[in-house]
């Protein structure tokens, strides 16, 4: 329930339409694009760039982390090997590259994690706690969002599998050499659209994922249970730790099906937007880190860019702020509510009351 005086129920307007036809016909623009060279691109029995860059990577990431010494060890041969007994060439390339994958998305979301809470709660915890009157969540919670994150990583790992597969067999406009798409005026214009497009799918997607009832109740209402901070009087009325609590570490604590729909637009737009291979790899990855980073409830202005302040009060009021990076589609949309002069129904400055009280500001 929220906390706060009652706030306009978002609608669609005339500019959200417009940006509605506008985003279909750009996505009918870049599929028709006939600009570029796309043989160079085109997986054939002979050139599959892409399956030697994972062949490669998969070699090395066994290789560094031991994994091919301990199956050594145990049967005699590497890893790899013993995936293309147990399942064929094909089954095993996909299977090694799921499980490099899933080594890869732990090794993200703790190193990540790990960082942003070393630095908030032990570099600057006492600023950001102690001196602000802020409680510091309870352990009991991030414990939680870590066994739920781990555990819907083995889901999440599958989303590049699906990247890769449809790479390789053709079904996308991805491209390999940035010479492919004309050079590097045209990679960055097709990177701008391309990001755009999967802003506007995220939006949508994390928007329905609210408004369905369905769909909150049972996929993505799981992720909602991570809120605010628990207090002392939390405690004393025996309030859920997991009620009360946002964290680096509820970054990728979801449902998993919740986290493949939400991640889905870098899959779905390569269908249309030419889109370097590297760089769809890097986004992927990448929107593992910035997750953390919207969750750390930690106050900054970042303004285009949708930070902390705007994804906590997210997760406070519902119906607002479910942009990925940046705050225009809840602008268009009407979803866009802004921290920083928000007062809930009893006055208090909303920043006070969820951020805690900055005595070095005199405004």
């Amino acid at each position: 329930m929220s906390t706060s005086k009652r706030v306009a129920r978002p609608q669609v307007n005339t500019t959200g339409v417009i940006t509605i036809a506008a985003v279909a016909i750009l996505t009918v623009l870049c599929a028709n694009y006939k600009g570029f060279d796309h043989k160079f691109t085109l997986v054939t029995p002979s050139y599959n760039p892409y399956r030697d860059f994972n062949v490669f990577i998969n070699e090395l990431v066994y290789k560094y982390l031991g994994v091919d010494s301990v199956a050594t060890s145990v049967y005699g041969v590497g890893i790899v090997e013993i995936l293309n007994k147990q399942l064929g060439v094909e089954g095993g390339y996909y299977m090694a590259c799921y499980l490099r994958d899933l080594l890869a998305g732990t090794g993200v979301y703790w190193i990540t994690a790990g960082i942003w809470h070393y630095i908030i709660y032990n570099v600057y915890g006492n600023d950001l706690f102690e001196e602000r009157g802020r409680p510091r969540p309870d352990n009991s919670v991030m414990i939680d969002q870590m066994c739920l994150a781990q555990a819907s990583l083995f889901v999440y790992a599958a989303l590049p599998i699906l990247s890769e597969f449809m790479i390789e067999n053709n079904l996308t406009r991805t491209y390999y050499n940035i010479s492919d798409i004309g050079g590097p005026l045209y990679y960055i214009i097709f990177l701008v659209i391309y990001i755009i497009l999967v802003e506007f799918g995220i939006y949508w997607m994390h928007r329905t994922l609210h408004t369905n009832k369905f769909l909150y109740k049972y996929i993505h209402g799981l992720h909602h249970k991570y809120n605010m901070s628990k207090t002392a009087e939390d405690k004393s009325q025996n309030k859920r730790a997991e009620d009360m609590s946002l964290t680096p570490w509820a970054s990728i604590a979801f449902n998993p099906l919740d986290g493949i729909l939400q991640a889905s637009p870098y899959t779905f737009f390569l269908l249309f937007v030419p889109v370097h291979y590297y760089t769809h790899v890097f986004l992927l990855f990448f929107s593992g880190v910035w997750a953390t980073n919207i969750h750390d409830a930690v106050w900054g202005d970042s303004e285009p860019i949708m930070g902390a302040k705007y994804h906590t009060l997210h997760h406070t009021h519902y119906m607002y702020n479910y942009g990925q990076f940046f705050i225009y589609c809840d602008k268009i949309f009407g979803t866009l509510l802004v921290p920083d002069d928000y007062k809930l129904h009893d006055g208090t400055a909303y920043r006070t009351k969820f951020f805690g009280v900055d005595k070095t500001r005199t405004d």
